[in-house]
């Protein structure tokens, strides 16, 4: 059962995401006083497939933990700029990577439902091509990878993508990929 919002304050709105607090009444009747929110839009995943059994990878890194990872191409939907999250899917994806195709969705996940709002919606795109050059953002530090499908799991399996949102959409395209 859904907790009632007895009261919401926006504390801080920096970029996309805002932090917000709630006082929420519980269903038995009890009151959380402080519940702090972050507030962000959805996010978006491309397994991107080439005609050659290899999935399209960006080798980015990661200020927060400072280090490089190894993760799928994709990004925030920004409502702001009147595109659905599969537009803004494949806007990514050819902004980080080049690379183009269809996309299908195959499912969404929360990153973290205890403090977040948003979703990742995970598409798969087969049969990727090379359609022009990446076209980053200022401050990305982005190298495009391209890896047989079963070496981006086994590295999965060994630890060496250590990007929990990756795993996860990993994991929900497995079914999709490999047709078990």
């Amino acid at each position: 059962m859904k907790w009632k919002v007895l009261e919401s304050e926006e504390l801080i709105k920096l970029g996309l995401f805002k932090i917000r607090r709630d006082r929420c009444e519980l269903p038995d009747g009890r009151i959380m006083p402080k519940y702090y929110v972050v507030e962000f839009p959805h996010w978006e995943h491309v397994i991107a497939l080439t005609e050659g059994d290899k999935m399209v990878l960006v080798d980015q890194y990661r200020h927060a933990a400072e280090r490089r990872f190894l993760e799928l191409p994709g990004g925030t939907y920004e409502p702001g700029k009147n595109e659905t999250v599969a537009q803004a899917a494949l806007r990514e994806l050819e902004e980080e990577t080049g690379y183009s195709g269809e996309l299908e969705l195959i499912g969404t996940h929360y990153p973290n439902p205890a403090l977040q709002t948003n979703e990742v919606y995970v598409y798969i795109s087969r049969d990727c091509k090379k359609c022009g050059p990446q076209n980053l953002d200022p401050f990305e530090d982005i190298d495009v990878k391209l890896l047989p499908i079963n070496e981006v799991y086994n590295l999965a399996q060994s630890g060496e993508i250590g990007h929990g949102l990756m795993l996860a959409s990993l994991l929900l395209a497995k079914n999709h990929i490999f047709n078990l």
